[in-house]
């Protein structure tokens, strides 16, 4: 069920009801497609940041439908790919600070680097990219990169659990919301998910070294082609990466009901 605000506000606001989700505010989606940094500007003048890919997830379980949010949409969550001799990793952070999330403090830089080289590589010495790490790490939020891309993941549960949630990327990314957007996709007639990632043969081609890395976001919504629930972890900050939604924490004694 989703709760919507009460107060008088300029755009409607609404909470879900979900542990773990009480004292967080979501605003409306956007009308439409946006590129990135008019996506990151979109939350920020509804005084909020965009949503990770956990709150997308949790909030299209509560809205079913509800004000667009089967459509595409992007998040703050970002994955960082790097390699560590000869093996390929990511490494995935949402923090929600706009002074630290590096997807929302440089959605500018970010958008011209993919919109003219279809890359954005950075060093790893790059003060956002060893918060990002050291996060990602302490968060246990790193994963090992797969050849294959896209991955197809059942949703059903198989010999006692779901491929899609007993995947180390969708663990990282979707963290304790995998299990029930799992539930939740298959009960509406998706039987698998497809999980795009950068596989070693495209990190290979970026030409990276052991110490830069290649700056992705994650989105996560509904390709209207083949009727999959795709999550995205290889995303551009480029034109039209979907219809943005804003989130913001309030106090408990605050919350609308």
């Amino acid at each position: 069920m989703v709760c919507i605000a009460v107060k008088l506000v300029s755009q409607p606001e609404y909470q879900i009801e979900r542990k773990g989700f009480e004292d967080i505010v979501f605003t409306a989606s956007s009308q439409e497609y946006l590129a990135w940094p008019a996506a990151v500007a979109f939350a920020k003048e509804r005084n909020a940041v965009l949503q990770s890919a956990r709150e997308a997830a949790a909030f299209r379980i509560e809205a079913d439908g509800q004000d667009d949010d089967n459509l595409y949409q992007p998040t703050r969550t970002v994955v960082a790919y790097f390699r560590d001799g000869n093996k390929w990793y990511a490494a995935v952070d949402d923090v929600a600070d706009p002074k630290r999330n590096i997807v929302l403090a440089r959605a500018d830089e970010g958008y011209k680097a993919h919109k003219a080289h279809n890359k954005w590589v950075l060093p790893k010495r790059d003060g956002y990219v060893r918060s990002l790490l050291d996060r990602a790490t302490k968060n246990e939020r790193v994963f090992s990169v797969g050849e294959q891309s896209p991955l197809e993941l059942v949703t059903k549960p198989q010999m006692g659990k779901s491929p899609f949630v007993a995947n180390d990327g969708i663990k990282a990314i979707l963290g304790d919301t995998s299990k029930n957007y799992a539930r939740f996709l298959a009960k509406k007639g998706h039987p698998q998910v497809y999980f795009f990632q950068l596989t070693p043969e495209t990190l290979e081609r970026f030409e990276l070294s052991n110490d830069n890395v290649e700056v992705r976001l994650v989105g996560l919504g509904f390709d209207c082609l083949d009727d999959i629930e795709d999550v995205d972890a290889d995303y551009h900050c480029d034109n039209h990466v979907g219809c943005a939604r804003g989130v913001r924490s309030v106090e408990p004694t605050k919350r609308t009901r």
